[in-house]
C-alpha cells in the first residue's frame, strides 16, 4: 500500500516592486496632512477651472470670462465637494473598513457622497449671483461631475491600497503562523527523542553496566546534535548521516547483530538539505515497532537515488503490542508540507516499509522560515 503526500510550497514573503511608489503616491494625495491637502486642493482647483472654461467654450457661456466671482465660487464649491468626499472616505476607513462589510461600506459611502453633492450644489445655487446664466450653472454642474470622477479615482486607489495592505498583512500573519507551527512540530521531537534515549540507557544500565558509561557519552553527543538543530529549518544530509552513525552506536550496543543498518549514499547528495532529525525518527520507528533477533534481524537500508531522494527502508516483523504517540512519521510529513511541494512517498507492502523523502537544494528552500 502506498501513500503519496502532496504538499503545497510555502511562498516566501515578497514585496511588490511598485509598493513604495504606490505608497508614496497614495500618501501624497490622500493623507490628512497640510502638504497633502494643499496639493490636493491645487490639483482640484486646476481641474475645476480647466473644466469650467472648456465647458464654457462648448456651451458658449461668455459671462464666465466677465464674472470671476462665478469661477471663484465654482472652484470653492468643487473643492468643498472634493474634500468632503475625501473626509467621508477617510472616516469610513476607520469605522467600516473595505474588507469588513464591503456591501454596507459601498452603500453608505455612495449615500453620504450623494447627500454632500446635493448640499454643495444647493449652496452654490443659493450664493451664486442672481444674474448668473443657466448655462454657467450647467457648467458648474458638469464641473462637479468631472470632480466626482476625479474623487472616484482617488477612492478607488484608496480601495486598491487597502486591498494590497490587507494582502500583505494576511501574508505576514500566514508566514508567522507557519513558522510557529513548524517550530512547534519540530520541538515535539526533542522530548520524544529524549524519552526513548533514556529508555535505552536504562536498559543498558540494567543489562550491560560496563558499556553504560560509553553509551551515556554517545547519548550526550547525539543529544547535543539535537539541541544544535533545535532552531534549524533544515540541515545537510552529511550532518544527518554523521549523527546517524552516533545514533546507530547507541542501538548496536544493546541489539548487536539483531540490528543491521546500512547506508548507501551518493556523495553528490551530501550537501543537499532535509529537515533535521528526520533519519533518526524513521530508524527509531523501525526499531520501536519491529521485533529484532539474531536469527531474524531488523534490516534498515538508507540510500539515495538519481531523483535527489533519500529512501529509508526496513523489513517488517511487527511487535504484537507497541505504544506509540504518533509523533514520528506524522511530524516528518507536516514539516515537509511547510517546506516544499515535492511528494513524500510512504510504502508498505506487508514485507517492507519504506519512506522516500525529497532532498532539497538551497535554492528550493523558502526564505521565510
Amino acid at each position: 500500500m502506498s501513500h503519496i503526500v502532496t504538499t503545497e510550497k510555502m511562498r516566501p514573503k515578497e514585496k511588490p516592486e511598485y509598493a513604495d511608489e504606490f505608497l508614496k503616491l497614495h500618501e501624497g494625495i490622500m493623507n490628512p496632512g497640510i502638504v497633502a491637502s494643499i496639493r490636493r486642493v491645487a490639483i482640484v482647483s486646476m481641474l475645476g477651472i480647466v473644466s469650467l472654461l472648456f465647458l464654457g467654450e462648448i456651451l458658449d457661456v461668455r459671462d464666465l470670462y466677465h464674472r470671476p466671482i462665478s469661477i471663484i465660487l465654482a472652484v470653492i464649491g468643487i473643492n468643498l465637494l472634493s474634500e468632503g468626499n475625501v473626509l467621508i472616505n477617510r472616516t469610513l476607513n476607520k469605522r467600516i473598513p473595505w474588507f469588513g462589510k464591503l456591501t454596507q461600506r459601498i452603500a453608505i459611502q455612495l449615500g453620504l457622497s450623494f447627500t454632500w453633492l446635493v448640499l454643495i450644489t444647493f449652496l452654490f445655487y443659493t450664493l451664486a449671483p442672481r444674474t448668473l446664466s443657466k448655462e454657467a450653472i450647467m457648467s458648474f454642474l458638469f464641473g462637479t461631475l468631472f470632480i466626482l470622477f476625479f474623487n472616484s479615482i482617488l477612492i478607488m486607489r484608496n480601495f486598491a491600497y487597502s486591498w494590497r495592505q490587507s494582502i500583505v498583512e494576511n501574508e505576514q500573519l500566514k508566514q508567522a503562523k507557519l513558522h510557529a507551527d513548524y517550530m512547534a512540530l519540530q520541538n515535539q521531537l526533542n522530548p520524544h527523542f529524549l524519552f526513548n534515549s533514556f529508555s535505552v540507557l536504562i536498559s543498558e544500565i540494567q543489562y550491560n553496566p560496563k558499556s553504560a558509561v560509553e553509551f551515556a557519552q554517545k547519548m550526550s553527543d547525539v543529544y547535543r546534535y539535537v539541541l544544535q538543530q533545535r532552531n534549524a529549518t533544515t540541515t545537510t544530509l552529511k550532518a544527518e548521516l554523521d549523527f546517524m552513525s552516533d545514533y546507530q552506536f547507541l542501538h548496536k550496543i544493546r541489539m548487536g547483530e539483531a540490528l543491521d543498518l546500512k547506508m548507501d549514499i551518493d556523495p553528490t547528495h551530501l550537501n543537499l538539505e532535509l529537515p533535521p532529525i528526520t533519519l533518526q525518527v524513521l530508524v527509531e520507528n523501525a526499531i520501536k515497532h519491529n521485533r529484532a533477533t539474531k536469527k531474524q534481524p531488523l534490516n534498515i537500508h538508507i540510500s539515495s537515488n538519481a531523483n535527489n531522494e533519500i529512501i529509508v527502508c526496513n523489513n517488517l516483523n511487527p511487535k504484537s503490542t507497541t505504544y506509540s504517540t504518533g509523533v514520528g512519521l506524522e511530524n516528518i510529513l507536516e514539516r515537509y508540507k511547510l517546506l516544499t511541494n515535492k511528494q513524500v512517498l510512504v510504502h508498505n507492502d506487508q514485507k517492507n516499509f519504506s519512506v522516500t523523502l525529497p532532498l532539497l537544494g538551497k535554492n528550493e528552500l523558502p526564505e521565510s522560515i
